[in-house]
């Protein structure tokens, strides 16, 4: 007994030392925010204050030490981000995470993000000539810093790996990365292929696809938008990359007419797919004669969004089609070759290896036509699709990028007309910049390189790759973008719809239907005058005009009802929620739970009969289904209301919205009770911050962040994008990134919230510290003035001796 007793003393202590063990190391990969660190590299003490919430202000003697702070703080908080953001770009996750990641590793190499970076790097990077090289370097080396002498945070030991330096390719890679998001984000969904080619076009008209009575797409010609989403969904590609992708946004900006304090208003709120971390990473650099509270991607040296005392812009995806999809003429007696205007030309071949965990390295070549490289190879459905090889056509891989310039150049501007400049370097990127300043201008440009292409080109229709008539002709000149400057009625608002028409020619892309432009406003001028703090009712506003007028043209065209299949109590309730809802979508909101489950049953009794279960799951999820929803339902004679599996019967649309509305009642009844009361909206729409650990369990308790009751829907100001469900559930998908509103009264005062909170790092008290205020509608103030920093810690850097 004396020796058992013994033994469990034994293997108690063990575990208690093996706990405390773990727990010590554990903290010692939190990051550090105060103290000294000595630091090879610096040139000058730099002094980083932490705020109350983690946010960086860092104060330099010079540019070169300020970026170098800025780069060691945000290795510390996000550099497991960093090296994923990296990694996935450039197809190498198989190479830690194992086979399952092979088919993205394909796709990304296919895609040559990383190719475009290194020539890109290559190009800019031979002669450090300019301040924005040696910035950029600067806060390169500050990453380093923290791999070389910082603790790694856990994921590393979890994974099993060490970083690699960062290097200039690597700002290259992020930027590509991102710019891959903003066309991805809007491309239309696999599914049309099934619809154009199994139903006709006539079924696609409610999607805007096919004008009525007009047939643009050919027999056996898929559109572009098909193949292009069958590549970015191939591989569940938001759900594996670490950096989600930018899917909608809203800016506006008000002049001193509109504002109390006599001083323009800016607000911003980037909509991206949620994550943890969050994708913006905060941060106010202050050196001689520089500025800036910013919000910054990773690796990127520079604030994509941000402000000083004196300027500060905002952004949203201007999502206008900078991909070509080329249909190529196959040698049928030599593989190795393609069509070319008047010859065969073989293509241009580059082998790749895959290196695989635990696994075989596996080969893989990428072929190129003089369009680009080859899809098929990458990507099987394509084959399905299409006989003749598809080449991609993209911007990103045609230019040598000066994005990175302009965001160098936006950030040091001196007045409205240097911030133009600037501005007319953005290339690979779609975006929407919407300005203003002390000195009282607003402005707003539609920047990107646009595509030239002949006349009877349409980009929305797979192209003849073969004989060159369709091919892009180079660049519009800046001129030809869309922009307002100063605008008579002091307001300048985008929210990814269509800009105006240049010249009278309209610019083509995948445009938003424009419900949240409207709707802000709306809001705008229904008031003389805005002061910053009031501007969160229109950013938090989640009440949808379009979901009213749909609410009242259901019940209007719906027969008498009377509750089949359960109470008439609970049927009265029900109906009399959705009369009296006014399309706003709070959590306690039983109007709202009531018309999204409804949605789901008229799209499922519309479509099924013609889709097939596994086919009208995709359709009922997509962008294209939910930007189309008004068009199809207020089309009584579309061809989707017809049951075509019933031979003796024509269904109408008032079959198809009676049958729903019972449907519906009936199943949340089954999954809430009779109650109606406790029908509420933030019982099914949750928000769940996930993390790339996260995603298996165990560790879903550990790395992610929620779930939380979340407010707003689909289409509104707040867009808390879902999809619609037969279950009821509605995980909340992607939403406000960041949000911003600055009053140029105020600017050392703006208000800002990202969702979770600075740090990426899971040892962090900084690790979710803004997650209930974000979900909340609260804001925390960018304090900018040194002696205002409240709960301040400070974290010296001084350079080795």
């Amino acid at each position: 007994m004396k020796f058992v007793k013994r033994l469990i003393i034994v293997l108690l202590v063990l575990i208690i030392l093996i706990l405390a063990g773990t727990y010590i190391w554990l903290r010692s990969t939190k990051p550090v925010y105060d103290g000294t660190l000595t630091l090879k590299g610096l040139k000058d003490k730099t002094e980083i204050i932490y705020d109350e919430y983690a946010v960086p202000h860092i104060y330099a003697a010079n540019a070169h030490d300020a970026y170098f702070a800025l780069g060691y703080a945000q290795a510390q908080e996000r550099l497991f981000q960093m090296v994923m953001i990296r990694r996935a770009t450039s197809g190498r996750l198989s190479e830690i995470l194992g086979k399952e990641f092979i088919g993205i590793d394909k796709t990304m190499r296919t895609l040559s993000i990383r190719k475009s970076a290194e020539r890109n790097a290559k190009y800019f990077f031979k002669n450090i000539d300019e301040p924005y090289k040696h910035q950029a370097l600067a806060y390169l080396e500050g990453i380093n810093s923290f791999i070389e002498n910082g603790n790694l945070p856990v994921e590393f030991t979890l994974i099993g790996f060490k970083p690699e330096k960062f290097t200039p390719a690597d700002i290259y890679t992020a930027i590509g990365y991102m710019s891959l998001g903003f066309t991805a984000a809007l491309s239309q969904e696999p599914m049309v292929t099934y619809i154009h080619k199994k139903l006709g076009d006539k079924y696609l008209v409610d999607f805007g696809i096919v004008p009525p009575d007009t047939n643009d797409i050919a027999e056996n010609r898929n559109s572009e938008a098909e193949i292009l989403d069958l590549v970015f969904s191939s591989g569940n590609f938001q759900d594996i990359f670490p950096l989600p992708v930018w899917n909608s946004s809203n800016n506006w900006a008000m002049s001193k007419e509109r504002s109390k304090s006599g001083k323009v208003l800016l607000a911003n709120d980037t909509h991206i797919k949620y994550s943890q971390p969050a994708v913006w990473y905060e941060a106010h650099l202050n050196y001689p004669g520089f500025e800036m509270f910013g919000y910054y991607l990773p690796v990127v040296p520079f604030p994509l969004m941000g402000h000083n005392r004196h300027y500060g812009w905002g952004l949203t995806i201007f999502p206008f089609d900078n991909m070509d999809l080329y249909r190529e003429r196959q040698n049928p007696d030599n593989a190795n070759q393609y069509w070319s205007v008047d010859h065969w030309e073989n293509y241009r071949v580059e082998k790749e290896t895959i290196r695989v965990k635990e696994g075989e390295d596996m080969d893989y070549d990428v072929r190129y036509t003089r369009h680009g490289p080859v899809l098929n190879d990458a990507f099987k459905d394509i084959a399905g699709l299409e006989e003749q090889p598809v080449s991609l056509w993209w911007a990103s891989n045609e230019l040598v990028s000066t994005a990175l310039q302009a965001l160098y150049r936006i950030n040091n501007a001196n007045d409205i007309a240097d911030f133009e400049q600037g501005v007319k370097l953005i290339d690979l990127l779609g975006l929407n910049v919407v300005y203003g300043d002390a000195d009282n201008n607003i402005a707003w440009w539609g920047a990107g390189s646009i595509p030239k292409r002949p006349p009877h080109v349409n980009p929305k229709l797979i192209l003849d790759g073969a004989s060159g008539k369709d091919d892009v002709l180079g660049f519009h000149p800046f001129d030809y973008n869309p922009k307002s400057i100063n605008p008579p009625d002091g307001f300048l608002c985008t929210t990814n719809n269509p800009p105006p028409p240049v010249n009278g020619v309209s610019i083509p892309g995948y445009y938003f239907p424009g419900y949240r432009a409207k709707r802000i406003e709306k809001l705008v001028t229904a008031k003389q005058k805005w002061d910053a703090p009031e501007m969160k009712q229109i950013q938090l506003d989640n009440t949808s005009d379009r979901d009213t007028r749909l609410v009242r043209l259901i019940l209007e065209n719906s027969l008498v009802f009377t509750g089949t299949g359960n109470s008439a109590k609970t049927s009265a309730a029900a109906i009399g929620e959705l009369k009296w809802w006014d399309g706003s979508s709070n959590v306690s909101g039983i109007g709202v739970t009531i018309y999204n489950q409804l949605l789901y049953f008229i799209l499922r009794n519309a479509m099924l009969d013609e889709l097939g279960e596994e086919n009208f799951d995709k359709t009922v999820g997509s962008v294209l289904v939910r930007s189309s929803l008004e068009s199809l339902l207020t089309d009584k004679n579309s061809v989707w209301w017809d049951d075509i599996s019933t031979q003796d019967k024509k269904e109408t649309r008032e079959d198809i919205f009676t049958l729903s509305l019972t449907q519906t009642i009936d199943a949340l009844t089954k999954q809430f009770g009779e109650d109606v009361s406790s029908w509420q909206w933030g019982k099914v729409h949750t928000l769940t911050h996930v993390h790339p650990i996260g995603r298996k369990k165990p560790f879903d308790k550990i790395f992610n962040v929620g779930p939380f009751a979340k407010a707003g829907s689909n289409e509104v100001i707040d867009k808390e994008a879902f999809e619609y469900s037969a279950s009821g559930i509605y995980p909340v998908k992607g939403g406000p990134a960041m949000r911003l509103l600055l009053d140029f009264g105020d600017p050392e005062h703006a208000l800002s919230i990202i969702p979770t909170g600075q740090s990426g790092n899971i040892m962090s008290p900084h690790y979710a510290d803004q997650a209930e205020m974000f979900v909340n509608g609260e804001y925390r103030i960018q304090y900018m003035d040194k002696s205002e920093l409240k709960k301040k810690q400070v974290l010296m850097l001084v350079p080795e001796e």
